[in-house]
Parts: C-alpha cells; sequence; structure tokens
C-alpha cells in the first residue's frame, strides 16, 4: 500500500519534547538571565515518559525479485542480425534476437552427409559380422564331424576290426596245429612202415618235410599273435586315438581362430555403431544450434540490455546488430517489474537486529511522494567491504520486497531508500540519541542540576538512530543538556579509573 508522507510517530515525540523542554526550562530556571535560556532553548531535553520506533535507515537500489538471463548459447559465428529494442515490453514467445544462421545450415548438411555414410559403414559391418559367423558355424560342423568320424572309427576298429583280427590270429594258430599234429602222427606211422619196407624213403622225406612247414607255420602263426599283440594293435591303437584327438585339436584351434575373427567383426560393428551415434549426436546438436539461431523470450516482462547493466561494458561495444557474440555471453535480462525488490545495506553494527519478515517502508527517488509498504524478505550471510572509499567499512546486503505498486511502474536499478522497523518500544524513559557521552565502557549524561549542570552515568536500553531508552540513572522530568556546557556552568564531574 502506498502511503503519503506525513508526520512520524518519531516527529510528534520530538514535537511535544520539544515543547515540554521549553516550558520545562522556563519553569526550572526561576527567572534566570533571559539571554541565557533563550541561547539555551532547543538544548535541553526534559525526560518524559513515551515510546518511539527502532528503525534501521538504509539505501540501495530497486533490482526485480525474478529475473530471467538471456545467454547466448551459440558456440561460434554469432552475429546479431535482429534485435529486440531495449526498453520493450515482451510477451513470452515474443522473438527477442536473431543470429546468423548459413554457416549452421551448411555444417547441418554435411552432418547429414556422415550420418549417411556412418549409417552405410555400419550395414556392412554388420552384414560381415553375420557372414563371418554362418562361416564359423559352417566350419565348425565340419570339424566336428571330423571328430565324430574319428570316433566311429575308432570304434568301428576296437570293436570290430581288433576282435576279427584277433579271432582270425587264433583261428589260424588252431589250424596251423591241428595240421602240425595230423603231420607229426602221419610222420610216425610213414618210420614204422618205411622200417618195414612198406614205404620209399622219398615218400617219408615228403611227410617230414610236410611236418617241418606244419611246424613252420604253427609257430609263424603263434608270431603273428604276438606281433599283434605287442606292436600292431598298439600301433593301430596310436594312430587311430590320434587321428581323433586331431580332429578334436582342430576343432578347438578353428574355435579360437574364428571366434576372434567373429569377435573382430563384431568390434568393427561395435566401432561403426559408435561413429554413427557421434555423427547422429553431431547432427542433433547442429540442429539444436539452428534452433538457438532464434532466441524467444520465456516470459513476460522489460528487455533490459546486458550492456546497461554493466556486462561487457569494458568492451565499449554495446549491444546492436551486427555484434559478434562470445559463447555464453550474457546478452538481455528480462527483470519482472510486478514483482520488485529493495536491495539495500545495513552495517554490520546493526544487522543482527535485522530479520526475515520485519515491517519496512521504501520510497524511490523517481517517486518522492510515494511510500512502499514492505517486508525483509533475506539477510546476507557474508558482509561486503566498503571498497576503497571506506575499507573499514562492513554492509550486510538487506533485500526487501515490495508488497504493492498500486500502478507505480518501477523500474530495476532505480535508487530507492528504506526504513527497517525493528521494534516498538513504549511505557520508558528516554532521551535523544545525541544527548549520551562515552567514557570507555562508562555511559554517562549532562544533568541540570541547579544553576549548572553536572555528569551522571545512565544505563541505556534499546535504541533507534534517533532516541535511546535510559533503563537506570534518570527519573521522569530531569533535565538533560544535549551538547557539552561550558566550563563555568560544570558543577561536578565523574572520576573515571584507567581502566574505564
Amino acid at each position: 500500500m502506498i502511503m503519503r508522507r506525513g508526520i512520524s510517530t518519531v516527529g510528534t515525540i520530538v514535537a511535544i519534547g520539544g515543547v515540554v523542554v521549553v516550558g520545562s526550562w522556563y519553569a526550572l530556571s526561576n527567572g534566570a538571565n533571559k539571554s541565557e535560556s533563550k541561547s539555551l532553548a532547543g538544548e535541553l531535553y526534559e525526560v518524559v515518559e513515551g515510546g518511539f520506533e527502532i528503525t534501521i535507515p538504509t539505501s540501495g537500489e530497486l533490482v526485480s525479485e525474478n529475473q530471467i538471463e538471456i545467454f547466448n548459447k551459440l558456440e561460434s559465428n554469432a552475429i546479431i542480425i535482429e534485435l529486440v529494442d531495449e526498453g520493450s515490453f515482451v510477451t513470452e514467445g515474443d522473438v527477442l534476437i536473431r543470429l546468423n544462421d548459413e554457416s549452421i545450415i551448411n555444417e547441418i548438411r554435411a552432418a547429414e552427409l556422415n550420418v549417411t555414410a556412418a549409417q552405410n559403414a555400419l550395414d556392412n559391418s554388420e552384414s560381415a559380422f553375420v557372414i563371418a559367423g554362418k562361416r564359423r558355424d559352417s566350419e565348425l560342423s565340419t570339424k566336428q564331424l571330423d571328430i565324430d568320424l574319428s570316433t566311429l572309427a575308432l570304434q568301428a576298429w576296437s570293436e570290430g576290426e581288433v576282435v576279427a583280427k584277433k579271432q582270425q590270429l587264433k583261428l589260424a594258430v588252431q589250424t596251423a596245429e591241428k595240421d602240425f599234429q595230423r603231420l607229426f602222427k602221419k610222420h610216425e606211422s610213414s618210420e614204422r612202415l618205411y622200417e618195414q619196407k612198406f614205404l620209399s624213403k622219398d615218400e617219408l622225406d615228403r611227410d617230414e618235410i610236410a611236418l617241418l612247414n606244419a611246424e613252420a607255420t604253427l609257430k609263424k602263426a603263434n608270431l603273428e599273435i604276438v606281433v599283434y599283440e605287442n606292436y600292431t594293435y598298439k600301433q593301430e591303437e596310436q594312430r587311430k586315438n590320434s587321428d581323433l584327438q586331431q580332429a578334436i585339436d582342430e576343432l578347438d584351434r578353428a574355435n579360437v581362430r574364428l571366434s576372434s575373427e567373429l569377435n573382430n567383426f563384431q568390434a568393427t560393428v561395435s566401432a561403426r555403431k559408435n561413429q554413427l551415434k557421434s555423427q547422429v549426436e553431431d547432427l542433433a546438436k547442429r540442429k539444436e544450434q539452428l534452433k538457438l539461431c532464434i532466441v524467444k523470450a520465456p516470459a513476460s516482462g522489460m528487455v533490459v540490455y546486458a550492456s546497461s547493466m554493466g556486462g561487457r561494458r569494458e568492451e565499449g561495444e554495446p549491444l546492436k546488430t551486427g555484434k559478434n557474440l562470445f559463447r555464453n555471453e550474457h546478452v538481455l535480462s528480462i527483470p519482472d517489474t510486478s514483482n520488485m525488490v529493495a536491495s539495500v545495506k545495513v552495517n554490520e553494527a546493526l544487522s543482527g537486529l535485522v530479520s526475515q519478515g520485519q515491517r519496512a517502508i521504501v520510497t524511490c527517488d523517481a517517486y518522492p511522494d510515494s511510500v512502499f509498504e514492505g517486508e525483509v524478505l533475506s539477510v546476507g550471510v557474508l558482509a561486503e567491504g566498503g571498497g576503497w572509499r571506506d575499507p573499514n567499512r562492513r554492509d550486510y546486503t538487506v533485500e526487501i520486497k515490495i508488497l504493492s505498486l498500486e500502478g507505480v511502474q518501477l523500474k530495476p536499478s532505480m535508487r530507492c531508500s528504506a526504513e527497517i522497523y525493528v521494534e516498538s518500544v513504549h511505557n520508558i524513559l528516554f532521551v535523544p540519541i545525541h544527548a549520551i557521552h562515552r567514557t570507555g565502557r562508562v555511559v554517562w549524561l549532562w544533568f541540570k542540576d541547579g544553576g549548572g549542570f553536572s555528569q551522571r552515568v545512565v544505563t541505556l536500553g534499546r535504541f533507534s538512530d534517533s532516541y535511546a531508552e535510559i533503563s537506570s540513572g534518570v527519573k521522569l522530568g530531569d533535565i538533560i543538556l544535549l551538547r557539552e556546557p561550558s566550563p563555568s556552568r560544570v558543577i561536578e564531574r565523574i572520576s573515571f579509573g584507567e581502566n574505564e
């Protein structure tokens, strides 16, 4: 709510106090020198019971509570070809800036060609991968077939050929043995017949030769069994097992070799996919950059150039059509002028009295007749230095939200003053702040004492920038001198110790 300036509570108290001071002075002076009374009028204060507002005066400038910052997100060649006028009021979606998009369009065309080439490369590598997989399956099947055939050959040999060979050799031994026994008996019979002269020497010799052949055949048959079991069988067994093992090893070697080849093809496919993904992302990025060539207002508000707010003012180049913007350069601000905040400075000695939610009043230099109701929004966490002008000064930033503008068009950076209402005190004895004196830790006042003035120690309570509560050391009706008296008027001084 806007308040018109009038007589404040503090002003009323001052006026009443002034009247009381003048009246009391004439009463207490008891007919003293009129010229002296005239010289002291306005410099005496009668202690009264009342109250005052504890306020903290401060100053600063207006800022928007909600302010949208517009930055250039284009990576390069951000040349302004269209720019909204500063101070214009825009609505959400209005075009603020148009940037040159010719180079980005060319980059998009090149990126589209790169995507097509990457897609073709991926298709070729995937086809090669499929073919390699089928070739591996076919070759492994062939190798597995060799194992199966070698296994069957080993089984056929051990369960067929070996058994048949052993039976054949055994039969040969049996046949040779029977033939030997037959011829042996015949030879014995032929010897008896020869002794009896029934058989000729030639016939006996033929029977003996037949017996020798039969004996040799028997020995040979037995020897063949020994040779087969001790040599031939073992050789053939080792050969058959070797053939099977060679087939198994060949399958393992083929599996390792073909798996390695397939992994290479798969790695190529993965690389091609990554290349395609990279090219697609690059194309999407270029298209996004193209969208960034048109900057639209994200919300309604007033347009303020960054150069007007101190942005890149040191370069001496104001924001205008044809300017080349840097990446992430602050270009515009759109403050919400319907929600304004007074950003003011409070000395660190008084900052502890300020807290969120306290009432305040704000006035602007541009509208001196309007008083705006406000509320403390926040108190800064860290103090700021006074700079080279006052390096010992430390201030905290306090933000005061203006509750209602009532149709007044406030703008950011307008100078403003504010009073923060810390506390209201009532039914206390108080004196003007400039009547208080300090010596070390001792606080004292000049009291009217007969025809002169005496120093007396008092205890301070709460205080504002104009008045201070005296919690002890004064009584109602005491007359206080607001300045240092002349030496001739001093009746009593306080004796201060060395450590005071």
